[in-house]
Order: C-alpha cells, then sequence, then structure tokens
C-alpha cells in the first residue's frame, strides 16, 4: 500500500492527462511528505532510545538496573554485581546505602 502511495505521489504531473489534477498531485505530495517527515522522525527517536537504553552501561558481571534522579546532581541507583544488587547513592561521592542477596540463577 505505501508502495503505491509512494509510486502516484512521485509520477509527474501531466502524466495523468487531465488539467484540474494539479491541486491533487500537489496535496498529495504535500501530505506523502509529511508522513515520510514524520515517519523519520519515528526512527530517529526509536533509534535513540535502542541507543541510550539501559544495555549500554551493562557489562558481564555489572548491571544498572534503575536511576531515580533526586536533582540535577544526585540521584540514586540499583546496581546489580554478581547476583547482589546494591542501592546506591550518587552524588558529590558514591555511597552504598543497602546491599540486596539477589538469590536467583539465570
Amino acid at each position: 500500500m505505501i508502495f503505491l502511495f509512494l509510486f502516484f505521489l512521485l509520477l509527474p504531473e501531466n502524466s495523468f492527462g487531465a488539467d484540474n489534477i494539479g491541486y491533487w498531485s500537489y496535496t498529495l505530495k504535500a501530505f506523502g511528505s509529511l508522513f515520510l517527515v514524520l515517519g523519520l522522525i519515528v526512527i530517529f527517536f526509536f533509534i535513540l532510545k535502542k541507543i541510550n537504553g539501559m544495555g549500554k552501561y551493562s557489562s558481564a558481571r555489572i548491571k544498572l538496573k534503575s536511576k531515580l534522579y533526586l536533582d540535577n546532581r544526585h540521584y540514586l541507583a540499583i546496581v546489580e554485581i554478581d547476583n547482589k544488587e546494591m542501592l546506591v547513592g550518587v552524588g558529590e561521592n558514591v555511597t552504598i546505602l543497602k546491599e540486596f542477596d539477589n538469590d536467583k540463577e539465570d
């Protein structure tokens, strides 16, 4: 369906042979361009979300599970290291607030 729409969108105006087709041709081209730009924006944000996801902060032994920002410079984070989860406070320095044992096996 999209290919058919793009095919008619890219056809020259005088290939239809009608004099009043000019308005509809420009309208279809305008809407086609709008949908193309909106599609590119959606794809761009989808890729950006995948790049900036939590996978960026993980390795085989150390995983950043979650972050909660308290203000501009301070946040709480749950970090998993060798099946142990830790609640960490990050600000001017890093402080381990609590350790949890994670007994489940992957």
